[in-house]
């Protein structure tokens, strides 16, 4: 017996589970904009019941207070006037009676006793008989001959109750068509508020489908919170669209780096293998897949320090004075400079410091350095000096400069200038203002070139 309850509880709990893992897939299933309608929809029901409450609720009273009032009123309008007054006016019914409590004019509801005591000057009085209740106010009026006489008003309580219960029912009724063009009226706001959603939705689904990344989101102008989240999807498929080409470039320039020396390798093993006669011979095979092989691995270890440094967030830093380390770097490289008839002039501030890595910001120097040697005529040019709170270090040559295509692109990885001003370089890998780049993001700071054609270039340095 017992195990047989478990076993009904044990179905009964299945089953309810399954009816909820069914509601739940059913309501995952219905659009967002019926399910923002449904609960709009509830809402204003709830606040349409609660504020027909409330009004019913606290009007009671003012409602009583306003009955009250109009019969005293009445009854007023009515001393002014006693021989011509309505007997029944606004719901309330007007007699007159004598000093003997005798009913000389007037109509009294029915139900209403016609011996009630009078009760002049008392106020509005209440009377209940049979279930029904009146209200009724007597007021004396003296007149200029003759005795005085007394006016009543009556008003019947259960008249005005049944008005208000034709007004709640007529709320009742009228709910349902509020709930209808709530919801009809919300759905279609609703809908079109959603209108934008769909944009990016669809959107986002052709670039799916096409991989075409240069699709933009267009919904119109306007700047409310859905069209900072298509301007912000924009920005983001800018930039995948910047990284995507970045890394096709990345990989057809690498491609193309490794593909002489790999064959110049694979020319010269096979020559050795199968022409080489003489020591001579194969000893200038060897030199020269050498020379290809150390290219090769300063290809790759350049690759692996940019990766590193693209790949970190934070690096040792520590403060130090950078006036004498570009002070020390540019003697060591004034040899250099003679070597090659160039005349290496510097301007420093001294005393400046910056906190950083010292030999990762030395890099960024000398890289600007080596390309100044390689591309300038006569004289290179190293200015150092405080700028709004920052330090500003501009390397400047006076070589052949670049256009704006090369100016914009120089920071690439794998890029080189024209055959122009490569002129007078080893060729070399395309990594190092990369590089420069990299460090500098990594340090807070910023790096940006200057050029004109034919009048040379301006590589600068932030921190």
């Amino acid at each position: 017996m017992f195990l047989r309850r478990i076993n009904r509880i044990k179905k009964l709990l299945n089953l309810i589970l399954f009816a909820k893992s069914s509601v739940e897939r059913m309501l995952q299933d219905i659009p967002i904009s019926v399910k923002v309608t449904a609960w709009y929809t509830m809402f204003m029901t709830i606040i349409f019941v609660l504020v027909v409450a409330f009004a019913f609720k606290f009007s009671e009273n003012f409602r009583m207070q306003a009955a009250a009032g109009a019969l005293q009123k009445q009854v007023e309008l009515a001393a002014r006037r006693p021989d011509k007054f309505d007997e029944h006016e606004d719901d309330v019914y007007l007699s007159t009676y004598d000093h003997n409590a005798t009913k000389l004019k007037g109509k009294l509801p029915s139900g209403f006793p016609q011996e009630a005591p009078l009760v002049p000057n008392k106020g509005v009085q209440k009377f209940r008989d049979n279930n029904k209740e009146y209200w009724y106010f007597d007021l004396p009026i003296i007149q200029p001959k003759g005795a005085p006489l007394i006016i009543r008003g009556v008003i019947s309580v259960d008249k005005m109750n049944r008005k208000t219960d034709l007004f709640l029912l007529g709320l009742l009724l009228g709910l349902p068509i509020f709930i209808i063009v709530a919801a009809l009226g919300g759905y279609k706001i609703i809908k079109h508020g959603f209108q934008p959603v769909r944009a990016i939705s669809a959107t986002a689904q052709d670039i799916g489908e096409t991989n075409d990344l240069s699709q933009r989101i267009d919904i119109g102008p306007g700047h409310d919170e859905i069209h900072q989240m298509a301007a912000s999807f924009n920005t983001m498929l800018a930039k995948v669209e910047d990284s995507v080409q970045r890394e096709k470039r990345f990989s057809s320039d690498v491609s193309h780096e490794l593909r002489t020396p790999v064959a110049v390798i694979m020319a010269e093993s096979e020559y050795g293998r199968d022409c080489v006669t003489t020591a001579e011979e194969a000893r200038e095979g060897f030199v020269s897949i050498h020379e290809q092989s150390q290219k090769m691995a300063s290809l790759i270890n350049q690759l692996l320090d940019l990766a590193r440094l693209n790949n970190r967030k934070t690096i040792a830093k520590q403060t130090f004075d950078f006036s004498q380390m570009v002070a020390a770097t540019c003697t060591d490289y004034q040899i250099l400079a003679e070597a090659k008839q160039l005349i290496l002039q510097t301007t420093l501030e001294s005393q400046l410091t910056v906190q950083g890595n010292e030999v990762l910001l030395q890099r960024i120097l000398s890289n600007y350095l080596d390309n100044a040697l390689k591309f300038s005529k006569s004289i290179i040019t190293v200015t150092l000096h405080k700028q709004a709170e920052k330090v500003l270090l501009c390397v400047a040559d006076d070589g052949v400069g670049m256009d704006e295509t090369a100016l914009k692109r120089v920071w690439d990885r794998f890029y080189q200038t024209d055959v122009s001003r490569n002129k007078k370089s080893n060729s070399g890998l395309g990594l190092g203002l990369a590089t420069v780049k990299a460090i500098a993001e990594l340090h807070g700071g910023r790096v940006w070139a200057e050029s004109t054609a034919k009048q040379g270039s301006k590589f600068y340095l932030e921190l």
